[in-house]
């Protein structure tokens, strides 16, 4: 029996287990819904259902044998986890493998900011001022989005979808281009992802993200967007309860129509919260790169995060963090940081948006049929990408997620974009924790997609749990002989750790090339004394390097003013560490395994 870690094993009350997993922190709130794991079809499902008084709603998303009950005898939201009769502490049925009630999560949409003319190619409004496209008010390094439209690739035959507030499918400028099929209202449970109007537009942030994928070109209206001939689809999923069903649900629609999904939010960019995908979202992300687009995997384009300014690291958001997802950054139009960008070991690269003293933001389209050129942040950032994206994909429909993947780290450039950590790989390739591997370029990656062979396929290792202890030491780690990996792609340390002041660690992996991770940075505002449980860190900057060698991983106490003094001379921290490293399985490739693969260097002060 499992204890509602996974959905795919049987079921045990998951939801009070909940409550001695998850930091207290934030208040939590329970739901009147439950996501069930039943086998056996949906007629058994509405007959569990029924015998212990619940309404089955119908399955979550694409997930197979997963099922949205609803028990009416339940306050929608509570402090305190159901344990009344409607809820037994083990369905006595077989056929019931897992359930989980729905909890509420905070997720925040990542918005940043509080000549010449180029009007011989389209005839909207605000062609001209759409400065990222045409590199112009000092931008130094182009996109080349319009050398890519050069080339015939508008986006055509690609459908993108847009996870957030919904999206205004009547908006002259979108409404050409919108789809029906790739669009859907989780929150109201009907089709239409038109977002809810209210007197501050709050809800517009999802019709601006459609807009730089996908408004139309030369309709004179507005402006156009990066692939003005895809389709474009919204989904209504951030206007209500956040909860893990309803981002599964997002995030697994039409998995066999939709080839994009751009999502430009995530946990609060505050500097201390910890959180990430719950089990069904993990397993919506799975199914889709696993079967989605005819097998080939759907595409998660994701926004970094906006919490600069807090301090945060987006190391400690899960949705950017993972290996599933396209993390992007975001630069200024002069190549600086800006203000709101987090730095972290997982951002594959990087778009322009706002951020600079002259206030230029993105271009798009906005609530009530109307435009804007302010919208801003890593929100811009991700539908940018996903609109490059879709051109790649128009150049070569055969690509898949991990062959995106590729093309982007081989063509994005370092250019002008200033930060202080950039470094040259094992392998050659510029990368940096502000921009990742850097400038994404539209031209260069649909030159590539036009003659790519997709990669091998991909092959995961995994390096059994060491236990750290500040007396632990270890040196002199070899490599095994006969075993050999071609090239890497993302590598992960899984980790377990108890520590008084959360915010006072910092991790660095060092690969047997010399390249050096920042995995986690020390983060002020973390005053959680809950340490990480199982937290999964990436980085991409070891990507086409060889694995054989020492693998040097550090982690870091500096203890701050904030911290528990009682606390620290009462606990012996300790921390668990997994190294998971994927790779593609070539003719020269085999496997690369064992806890000997990977060298611990202890610091002075580790751990206490």
């Amino acid at each position: 029996m499992m204890t509602g870690a996974s959905p795919s094993g049987a079921l045990f009350l998951y939801v009070i287990c909940l409550g001695f997993i998850f930091p207290l922190c934030h208040m939590r709130l329970f739901t009147n819904r439950w996501a069930v794991r039943i086998t056996g079809g949906r007629e058994n499902a509405d007959l569990i259902a029924e015998k212990y008084g619940f309404l089955n709603m119908g399955q979550i998303g694409g997930l197979r044998n997963h099922y949205h009950f609803l028990h009416r005898g339940t306050i929608k939201r509570s402090t305190v986890a159901s344990r009344g009769n409607h809820t037994p502490l083990l369905f006595p049925v077989p056929k019931v493998k897992w359930i989980q009630q729905q909890m509420v999560h905070t997720r925040a949409k990542r918005t940043g900011r509080t000549s010449e003319t180029h009007s011989t190619l389209f005839n909207d409004p605000k062609w001209d001022s759409m400065w990222y496209i045409h590199c112009d008010y000092n931008c130094l390094t182009d996109m080349n989005i319009k050398a890519a439209w050069k080339r015939g690739y508008t986006g055509k035959g690609v459908v993108v979808s847009i996870l957030d507030d919904g999206v205004e499918r009547q908006h002259p400028d979108l409404k050409q281009n919108y789809d029906a099929r790739a669009s859907h209202d989780v929150n109201g449970n009907d089709p239409d992802p038109t977002p809810r109007y209210e007197a501050t537009n709050e809800n517009k942030h999802g019709t601006r993200c459609a807009g730089v994928v996908a408004a139309a070109a030369n309709n004179l209206m507005c402006m156009v967007g990066i692939a003005y001939n895809a389709r474009i689809g919204g989904v209504r999923m951030l206007d209500g309860d956040m909860t893990d069903m309803v981002e599964a649900q997002s995030l697994s629609l039409r998995q066999q129509y939709i080839d994009i999904y751009s999502s430009s939010w995530g946990p609060d960019d505050d500097g201390r919260t910890v959180d990430g995908p719950g089990p069904l979202t993990r397993l919506a992300l799975e199914n889709g790169i696993r079967k989605g687009r005819k097998g080939r995997g759907s595409i998660f384009v994701w926004a970094s995060g906006n919490g600069g300014r807090s301090q945060d690291h987006c190391s400690c958001d899960g949705y950017t963090n993972s290996i599933y997802t396209i993390s992007l950054g975001s630069t200024t139009q002069s190549g600086r940081k800006p203000w709101y960008l987090e730095e972290c070991s997982s951002t594959l690269a990087t778009t322009y948006s706002s951020g600079e003293s002259q206030g230029l933001g993105i271009v798009t389209t906005d609530l009530r049929q109307r435009c804007t050129d302010e919208h801003s942040g890593t929100s811009a950032s991700a539908p940018i990408a996903a609109g490059i994206i879709a051109l790649t994909l128009e150049a070569n429909t055969l690509l898949t997620w991990r062959d995106v993947q590729h093309i982007i780290v081989k063509t994005s450039r370092r250019g002008h974009l200033s930060a202080p950590d950039w470094q040259s790989n094992g392998a050659g390739y510029d990368v940096s924790h502000l921009y990742g591997f850097g400038l994404m370029d539209a031209e260069a990656m649909v030159k590539e997609a036009e003659t790519w062979r997709q990669v091998p396929t991909q092959h995961v290792i995994i390096s059994p749990e060491r236990v750290l202890r500040s007396v632990y030491k270890s040196s002199g780690c070899c490599a095994q002989h006969g075993h050999h990996v071609a090239y890497l792609e993302h590598v992960i340390l899984r980790v377990t750790i108890t520590h008084p002041h959360r915010g006072d660690l910092s991790i660095t992996l060092t690969s047997p090339s010399g390249t050096k991770s920042q995995i986690l940075a020390i983060r002020p505002n973390d005053h959680s004394t809950e340490g990480f449980v199982k937290w999964e860190f990436m980085t991409t900057h070891c990507w086409g390097e060889k694995a054989v060698g020492d693998w040097i991983l550090e982690i870091r106490d500096t203890p701050s003013p904030r911290r528990n003094t009682r606390l620290q001379g009462d606990q012996n921290y300790n921390a668990i560490f997994t190294t998971i490293i994927h790779f593609p399985h070539g003719k020269l490739s085999h496997f690369f395994v064992g806890v000997q693969d990977v060298c611990v260097s202890v610091p002075t002060g580790l751990l206490g």
